[in-house]
């Protein structure tokens, strides 16, 4: 009986910290999520980086990528539309300098294990899933340092390191 009553108290002990911890981005996550609906829109998936809470978004027939940013200056979002038949969607947004990018794999997901974007004078490679673990996800959110203002392409890359599928723009 003792014993039970210490194990109770040890986990009660441990999600009060893991709700102190994760308490705030939760709630973060939660008004994000209240803003899209009440907005027509979806939202595949949620980070934060900083201060700043993100959602990837899409509205009722996936024919719109949204990508909405909330933080204690307040609530911005951009869209685009979606091209039939792209191999993957992808969605900027720029904070105070920072930009975020929003990508929806279309092709093959569990595949997919990073993307490369190329551009004039820069390089940069984001790991998206690790296929080797069965794990994936279709949709991310990046956080980038450096964003290609000329000529520039972007690449879905397997665990090998082979190009899945290329857009240049």
């Amino acid at each position: 009986m003792f014993k039970r009553k210490i194990i109770g108290v040890l986990l009660a002990c441990i999600a009060l910290i893991a709700l102190i911890q994760n308490g705030p981005t939760f709630l973060e996550n939660r008004k994000l999520d209240r803003y899209l609906a009440d907005d027509g829109f979806h939202a595949y998936t949620f980070d934060q980086f900083d201060e700043s809470n993100l959602a990837l978004f899409t509205n009722e027939n996936e024919t719109m990528l949204g990508l909405a940013e909330m933080s204690g200056d307040g609530y911005g979002a951009t869209t685009v539309e979606t091209v039939d038949a792209a191999p993957f969607d992808y969605i900027e947004l720029e904070h105070e300098g920072t930009y975020y990018w929003g990508v929806r794999l279309n092709n093959n997901p569990q595949k997919v294990a990073s993307l490369r974007i190329i551009g004039e004078r820069m390089q940069g490679e984001h790991v998206l899933n690790r296929p080797e673990e069965d794990t994936f996800s279709k949709y991310h959110i990046l956080k980038l340092h450096n964003v290609p203002q000329e000529d520039w392409t972007i690449q879905t890359l397997d665990q090998n390191e082979q190009v899945i599928d290329s857009i240049d723009f």
